[in-house]
């Protein structure tokens, strides 16, 4: 199961490792090379270090010769920069973590070498990953790879622009209210992200679970196939006895689950953002392909979501952002404008103990409907934002002003409702990428994860690579 283009996915370049067919440092330098090439134009990667690459990937061939064999043993994978590397910077593309290297991995990083990855590079965010625009002041915007002129998304921008160029084989990203499911659908990419309470955030910055966030902010894998999510999920999931909102929860097999049985609903309007022409057909196209797979499926309509963004917004700063703004302190006022403006407005609205007991009430309302309308399916389909990717700085529908994130409250209402969420590329639109979003009950990742394959399959061709394939020369013949 290669990815669209023919390259192979994750799992595939982990048996070709295993097999002998290619080393780990064939594989690393080959990546490395490819990020040399699409950083001009992409602007995505947070930290390099070739050298500390390739004496890992060194180590694992040696241990591959040696007979030794694991589930990623050799595998290149890329890191989102808010996420903990032992040895690499971790800036969160804030000045105030300037000449910040951690000591320890993040528990994903931890776990992902432990199975025999090796860090191939640290992606791009925007600064305190509190943007749907990856740019920041310490390295810059991130550009999509379709067009430099439009947005890669955020908060893991920098992640599903290399996977869209084959820069990277997969990764690592971070969703708080839409941030893997929107870099993927603007790029082209797939990720998940899993139900809430399945990944520990530990090692991560900024922190959210001490926050009004509660558990709503979590780890992910993203990548350039299905394939990837399935290989990383398993292996990121489950408890490290330091986050205290992570469960025990076996991850099912979505290979089991047979495409016929599955009952799908499918909305393309939320009733406050309508859709492109072009979102509305790749929603309607992928439900007619989970039909054709022998699927019961129809229209519905999801329960009333206009406080999302009120509601979404109030917990991520009901303090008013005074964390954030103590956090970013040694900044010293060097942000983009648009951070430096959401830090002065966010000022004035910090909650009471009361506002934000009452705001946590309707918190709670808003993902136990959520909850329901997911669970009366097994699976739902609906759009990731109102749009493709954007001209930087605008909104998805029609490039106009960006006046409120109402376009992406398709994604922010399932980040609130906690629920596991899989994007999978499915239609173009003014030559750029529209992704639909796979949802199932929580806990049932495996089921998104298994309808999201059967899409894969289904609507391979619906997207084309981009337009320049950003590689070496040598690789281009």
């Amino acid at each position: 199961m290669s990815t669209r283009r023919g390259e192979p996915t994750a799992r595939e370049l982990v048996s070709l490792l295993a097999g002998g067919e290619v080393s780990s440092r064939e594989l690393c330098e080959r990546f490395l090379a490819r990020i040399e090439a699409a950083n001009p134009a992409l602007n995505a990667t947070a930290a390099v270090d070739a050298e500390a690459t390739l004496a890992a990937a060194d180590r694992c061939d040696r241990a591959l010769l040696g007979g030794e064999r694991g589930p990623l043993l050799g595998l290149p994978l890329s890191i989102k920069d808010s996420i903990a590397v032992a040895g690499m910077p971790c800036l969160s593309g804030s000045w105030a973590r300037a000449g910040n290297v951690p000591a320890e991995d993040a528990t994903v990083v931890a776990r992902l070498r432990e199975a025999g990855a090796v860090v191939l590079c640290k992606t791009s965010v925007p600064e305190y990953t509190w943007s749907t625009e990856t740019d920041n002041a310490v390295r810059g915007r991130t550009n999509n790879p379709y067009d430099p002129a439009r947005t890669s998304g955020g908060s893991s921008g920098g992640e599903a622009a290399l996977h869209a160029v084959d820069a990277s084989p997969a990764g690592i990203g971070s969703d708080g209210l839409c941030s893997i499911r929107v870099p993927a659908h603007f790029c082209g990419t797939f990720g998940l992200r899993p139900t809430v309470g399945l990944v520990p955030e530990t090692g991560v910055w900024p922190t959210t679970k001490d926050t009004g966030m509660l558990d709503m902010s979590t780890l992910g894998p993203m990548g350039r196939s299905v394939d990837d999510l399935t290989l990383l999920l398993p292996l990121i999931a489950g408890p490290d006895d330091a986050d205290p909102l992570v469960a025990k929860v076996a991850i099912g097999d979505h290979r089991a689950v047979e495409p016929a049985s599955l009952r799908v609903g499918f909305y393309a309007d939320d009733g406050v953002a309508p859709p492109t022409a072009g979102t509305r057909a790749a929603v309607e196209r992928a439900a007619k392909a989970l039909a054709d797979a022998g699927a019961a499926v129809e229209e519905t309509t999801p329960p009333p979501v206009e406080e999302v963004l009120e509601i979404g917004f109030g917990m991520m700063a009901a303090d008013g952002g005074a964390k954030a703004r103590a956090d970013l302190t040694a900044a010293d006022g060097r942000h983009t404008e648009q951070l430096a403006s959401l830090l002065e407005g966010l000022a004035s609205s910090a909650l009471t103990a009361e506002g934000f007991f009452e705001l946590t009430r309707r918190w709670i309302a808003l993902r136990s409907a959520l909850r329901r309308f997911v669970a009366g399916y097994d699976v739902v389909l609906c759009p990731v934002a109102a749009g493709p990717a954007p001209l930087h700085g605008r909104r998805p529908s029609d490039d106009g002003e960006l006046t409120d994130y109402g376009e992406y409250g398709y994604s922010f209402a399932h980040a609130i409702a906690g629920v596991p969420g899989a994007v999978v590329p499915a239609g173009r639109e003014r030559g750029l990428p529209v992704g639909v979003q796979v949802l199932a009950g929580a806990y049932r990742d495996h089921v998104a994860l298994a309808a999201a394959a059967v899409l894969e399959d289904a609507l391979a061709g619906s997207v084309p690579p981009p337009p320049t394939l950003v590689r070496p020369a040598a690789e281009a013949g």
